[in-house]
């Protein structure tokens, strides 16, 4: 399989992950909406993020680093699925009252996530170890090196918002 390939498949793994996990958590979510993946980096600014670093190496041996964001436009959005995602794992939807509750609800939601995904992209032939997430606040995200390949992925939610993640491989 061409090395192009494979990232676009994990990209595809990642972005199916967090779709399935956020419908399974959320009344916010579209289930039958299809997940958008575009090739590209995207200048824009947006009001909630949270960071997740990785490293390790590709399938043919060689070091390879990156990061996600998983970036909301609206803190509003941020905060309902917040709220929603408390609600089912037990905790009070008052987490979702302040910044940092739904920062660390979001950094939950993202772990749920990267155990999914790092187990098939594991099958994918990369070994990759994933930082705790790291919350952003509002960001503006820029394009990154030449030597990047980058992905932006969009969730729908309800009410035309969505969650939009940006996947970096750095070679």
């Amino acid at each position: 399989m061409e090395t192009s390939s494979i990232y676009h498949k994990c990209a595809e793994i990642l972005g199916q992950h967090a779709q399935d996990v956020m419908v399974r958590m959320s009344s916010v979510a579209h289930p039958g909406e299809s997940l958008k993946l575009e090739t590209k980096s995207l200048k824009r600014r947006y009001a909630e993020g949270v960071k997740v670093s990785f490293r390790g190496l590709s399938p043919d041996n060689k070091p390879i680093a990156g990061f996600f964001i998983c970036a909301f436009h609206l803190y509003n959005a941020a905060r309902d699925l917040a709220r929603d995602i408390a609600v089912k794992m037990g905790l009070g939807p008052e987490l979702s009252d302040t910044r940092e509750g739904v920062e660390n609800v979001l950094g939950e939601f993202l772990n749920i996530i990267i155990g999914l995904t790092c187990s098939d992209w594991t099958k994918e032939g990369l070994d990759i170890n994933f930082d705790p997430p790291e919350k952003l606040g509002g960001h503006r995200i820029e394009p990154v090196s030449q030597e990047a390949l980058a992905y932006h992925l969009t969730l729908k939610m309800t009410g035309a918002r969505e969650i939009s993640i940006f996947l970096n491989f750095l070679f």
